[in-house]
C-alpha cells in the first residue's frame, strides 16, 4: 500500500529546507526519485539531502544535467543522477543501481512514472503553484518499505527545523 504525503514549500530556500531534513535520515540502500516540470525544485531538494547526509556545503553541490551522474562521498556514496537527456530507461545502461549493491543511495532526477515503487525508495513529485515561488512537494512511499517507519521522524523534525507546513 502506497502512502502519501502533500508538503508545501514556498522558497528555494524551503525547498532546500526540506531536502535537509530528508538528508538526517537518509540512509545506504535508500532512493529518492524526484518527477516535476523544469525549474519546480528537483536539484535544490537534492542539495539540502546530500549537504546534510554527507555533511558538505550545499554549494559544492551541482546539478548532474551535463554529466548526467555526480558522485559523493562522505559516510556513504550517494550517486545523483540526472535522466532528462537521456530518458528514465537509462538507469540500467548507466549501472546507477550498483551504488545499492556497493553501500550508497540513489537521488534521480527525472526518473520514470511507470516504474514501481521499491521498499527503498521514495519517491518526490514537485508541483508549481499560483505563486512563481511555490512549490508542492508529494511524498509517496510504501507502508510497507523502509520509509515508512522514518517518515513521521521526518516530518516532526522538518515542522521544528524548517517551519514547512503540510499542504
Amino acid at each position: 500500500m502506497t502512502k502519501s504525503i502533500l508538503i508545501n514549500s514556498h522558497s528555494e530556500d524551503d525547498t532546500i529546507a526540506i531536502g535537509q531534513a530528508l538528508g538526517t535520515l537518509f540512509n545506504p540502500g535508500d532512493i529518492i526519485s524526484m518527477l516535476g516540470d523544469l525549474g519546480t525544485g528537483k536539484t535544490r531538494l537534492a542539495k539540502g539531502v546530500i549537504s546534510k547526509a554527507l555533511k558538505i556545503p550545499v554549494d559544492e553541490i551541482n546539478s548532474p544535467s551535463f554529466t548526467i551522474v555526480n558522485r559523493y562521498e562522505g559516510p556513504f556514496t550517494i550517486d545523483h543522477a540526472d535522466l532528462y537527456r537521456v530518458g528514465p530507461e537509462a538507469i540500467e545502461e548507466l549501472g546507477l543501481m550498483e551504488v545499492l549493491d556497493s553501500n550508497g543511495a540513489l537521488l534521480i532526477e527525472w526518473a520514470s512514472e511507470k516504474s514501481p515503487i521499491l521498499t527503498s525508495e521514495l519517491r518526490i513529485t514537485f508541483y508549481k503553484e499560483e505563486n512563481e515561488n511555490s512549490r508542492i512537494l508529494k511524498f509517496e512511499y510504501l507502508g510497507c518499505g523502509d520509509w515508512s517507519s522514518r517518515f513521521q521522524e521526518f516530518i516532526d523534525y522538518s515542522s521544528a527545523q524548517t517551519g514547512f507546513c503540510l499542504a
